[in-house]
């Protein structure tokens, strides 16, 4: 079954500290979101004041235009998936660097790039999660843009054997056919953030896919 993942995507030290917390009461894991307010029009919680939970698996999304100038930061980090941007500078560098740390890795498409540019950037063999992203960049609570589900199949022909993740605009009418396109790891933020009941909404999302 595909894993649901709350995002925490926030500027504030306090409220990255909250929703960690809450997070941590209901689900297995969170996901990260870092902007360096270049790549990514906001500027989110640098990566060198975050911190992980042990009691999470945890994911960094590095919305970064130079990561190799924050590398030390994000191995310091220790999370357990590392995602960067194939549109991001010295991308293949950095994955290599992750990887000889021990680190996992992923790469993540805009929605304005295609999966021919994961092999054109020369980034075969380093990578095992590809993140589909179909939504606003460095924001929570946007609409997802479905067409991109188009390139969860194609990465399925091409690596069969890579986790395919999706961040953009999840909700209650759109995660099921999110998962049944091949996505396995649902990065969920406005609909459980937002929630009254943030576990409710989680839960909700849970029972739509058991």
């Amino acid at each position: 079954m595909a894993v649901i993942t709350p995002t925490i995507t926030t500027s504030d030290k306090h409220e990255y500290r909250a929703q960690m917390e809450l997070i941590a009461r209901f689900s297995e894991g969170v996901h990260l979101d870092f902007a360096d307010g270049v790549f990514a029009p906001s500027e989110l919680v640098g990566i060198e004041d975050a911190w992980r939970s042990d009691d999470l698996v945890t994911h960094a999304h590095v919305m970064y235009q130079n990561p190799m100038g924050v590398i030390d930061d994000i191995i310091a980090l220790e999370a357990d998936l590392v995602v960067l941007h194939v549109e991001s500078d010295n991308v293949k560098e950095a994955l290599s660097t992750l990887r000889e740390n021990g680190t996992r890795t992923g790469i993540a498409l805009l929605p304005e790039s295609t999966v021919n540019d994961i092999e054109e950037a020369g980034l075969e063999g380093l990578f095992d999660h590809v993140l589909v992203f179909g939504g606003h960049l460095g924001f929570q609570g946007g609409k997802a843009d479905l067409t991109h589900l188009e390139k969860v199949q194609l990465l399925k022909e091409r690596y069969d054997d890579v986790e395919i993740g999706w961040d953009g605009g999840v909700n209650d009418q759109n995660i099921q056919q999110i998962v049944e396109a091949g996505v396995d790891v649902v990065n969920v933020g406005g609909f459980i953030k937002n929630a009254e009941k943030p576990q409710k909404a989680y839960e909700t999302l849970t029972n739509l896919l058991s």
